[in-house]
């Protein structure tokens, strides 16, 4: 009798535990970030809009910009000498006429390649309309030059912690630390990022989103706390929805953002911009801009 006590007043304790901290205990809220003082939703090209230009070059990005997107997304990765240039794959095979890992190769070597080689489009210029057309790999540096103003948002891709503090110093250098959002699947150069530079935009690493998931799922997210400013993930992952209304209400109580990847279909776009979503990245901006009633401005 005494355990059977003991076991119900137990399972009180817990259910009450439950309760408050799943409907009354209050939820982190970060204070508003510079990075997002302009309204929103933002349409936010992708690699530069990697669907209608060569991906990650000054020209995407360029057209992106006259085409009136809101922000220009990005893959950062390291060369040889540590030169932080802007490439996705770990390799340069798929994108230029070079061949070998970036990690592996200097940024002489970079700067060399023909970054509009490895974009097909089949239309009266021909299947490969970019080859030969000067298009190269930049640096970090070049975009934060070129784009002086724009809001961009880079991604980490293989960095170390001393990388990451690369990265800072080049934000700090730039006078850019208010207009740049740093993701990373990695927890330790983004904790490394963070101590650098605490007053620059970062997302959700995996980890923190790992984290947050489950809490969410069982309605304790109010025991979550993350000095992220934004949530990027896919509609779906693994079988399982992720977007939905009511993460966008959790969002909001965190004052998070929560920018969807990478959306294509017209009726895909139009129903998160529906549901609320702060953000959408697509290959083809042209058609974000017009689901949101924004004209593009410019096209090929």
């Amino acid at each position: 009798m005494r355990f059977l006590r003991w076991v119900l007043v137990t399972l009180a304790v817990l259910a009450t535990l439950y309760l408050y901290f799943a409907t009354l205990h209050p939820h982190q809220r970060l204070p508003d970030h510079i990075f997002f003082d302009a309204p929103e939703p933002w349409a936010i090209a992708h690699q530069g809009g990697r669907g209608l230009w060569p991906e990650n070059t000054l020209y995407a990005f360029a057209k992106a910009q006259e085409l009136g997107v809101d922000v220009l997304e990005m893959d950062l990765r390291a060369t040889v000498g540590g030169a932080i240039v802007v490439m996705h794959d770990a390799s340069v095979n798929r994108t230029t006429d070079g061949s070998g890992r970036v990690d592996e190769m200097t940024l002489a070597e970079v700067r060399e390649l023909d970054a509009g080689f490895g974009f097909e489009f089949d239309d009266a210029r021909g299947q490969f309309p970019y080859r030969g057309r000067g298009l190269t790999v930049p640096t970090f540096e070049d975009v934060l030059s070129r784009f002086s103003t724009a809001r961009l948002i880079v991604e980490m891709k293989e960095f170390t912690p001393e990388l990451a503090a690369k990265l800072c110093g080049i934000l700090e250098q730039a006078d850019a630390t208010d207009r740049v959002l740093v993701a990373s699947f990695g927890h330790d150069s983004m904790r490394a990022f963070r101590q650098q530079c605490p007053s620059v935009a970062t997302s959700a690493t995996m980890r923190e989103g790992l984290l947050l998931y489950p809490l969410y799922r069982v309605r304790l997210a109010s025991l979550y706390r993350s000095p992220a400013v934004a949530i990027q993930t896919p509609e779906n992952l693994n079988g399982r929805r992720v977007v939905e209304p009511r993460l966008l209400e959790l969002a909001d109580a965190f004052n998070v953002k929560v920018q969807v990847w990478t959306v294509n279909d017209e009726a895909d776009m139009q129903r998160l911009l529906d549901m609320g979503v702060h953000g959408i990245m697509t290959d083809y901006p042209d058609v974000l801009l017009r689901v949101m009633g924004r004209a593009p401005s410019a096209t090929r």
